[in-house]
């Protein structure tokens, strides 16, 4: 899948990672004086979660060649697209499997106590590795990416897939921690009205991709203005 949508799933996304990462972010521990350093500071802690989105990029590119050599891709494909357009319509009814307290309450937990060792800590090494930790938090917006990078053809195809929708999710970050909380509620309604748009799209795209559609990007461009449209942002 072309890297432009996984960078526009991931800048749409920012908006919601804003309200769920954007405390870590704030909180963050300085690692010394003047706006040099507190930038630099905050793109340590962003790299550090692309690279953990680019590790699980690889690894599910590595799933997915594993289906391609097997034939089933294509399959995969159309299947993954229908089940992100469920979920995107209808994420009521997969919240309870992504419930932190449920299934992945453990790893929950194991993550917030790592981090907050790295708290104490006042090095770029521990920002960054708070980044790394920060990219594990189950969040449906990953896992969003993670399905369209499983139909990747390589793992360093995944990776990069992954790396974009990290990259996409950074703008919205940096202003955060320098604007606080920015969003007013308008904006706030606005993205939550956009991210299934932006869901079902890419369950779109995911379909054509198995179907093997020859289908320029012109019509997608225009469902992305009539989804918006549709949601009174335009």
């Amino acid at each position: 899948m072309a890297l432009w949508t996984a960078f526009t799933l991931g800048f749409l996304g920012s908006f919601h990672c804003v309200g769920m990462c954007g405390p870590i972010a704030l909180a963050l521990p300085n690692t010394g004086k003047g706006k040099v350093r507190f930038l630099s500071n905050r793109l340590t802690y962003n790299i550090g979660r692309i690279t953990t989105y680019a590790a699980i990029g690889f690894l599910f590119g590595l799933l997915g060649k594993g289906f391609a050599f097997a034939g089933l891709q294509k399959g995969l494909s159309i299947s993954l697209g229908l089940l992100v357009i469920i979920a995107a319509l209808f994420p009521l009814a997969i919240s309870p499997a992504l419930n932190p307290a449920g299934k992945l309450g453990t790893l929950v937990s194991w993550l917030k106590q790592k981090m907050q060792l790295q708290f104490r800590r006042r090095s770029y090494a521990s920002v960054y590795t708070i980044g790394l930790l920060n990219g594990l938090l189950p969040c449906g917006l990953i896992y969003l990416a993670a399905a369209a990078a499983v139909t990747s053809e390589t793992p360093l195809e995944g990776a990069l897939y992954m790396a974009a929708f990290g990259a996409g999710t950074l703008p919205a970050m940096l202003v955060v921690v320098f604007a606080g909380n920015f969003l007013n509620l308008h904006w706030r309604n606005a993205i939550r009205r956009i991210l299934p748009v932006a869901g079902v799209l890419t369950g779109l795209l995911l379909i054509v991709r198995g179907l093997e559609l020859d289908i320029p990007f012109s019509p997608v461009l225009e469902l992305v203005e009539e989804g918006m449209t549709m949601c009174g942002l335009k």
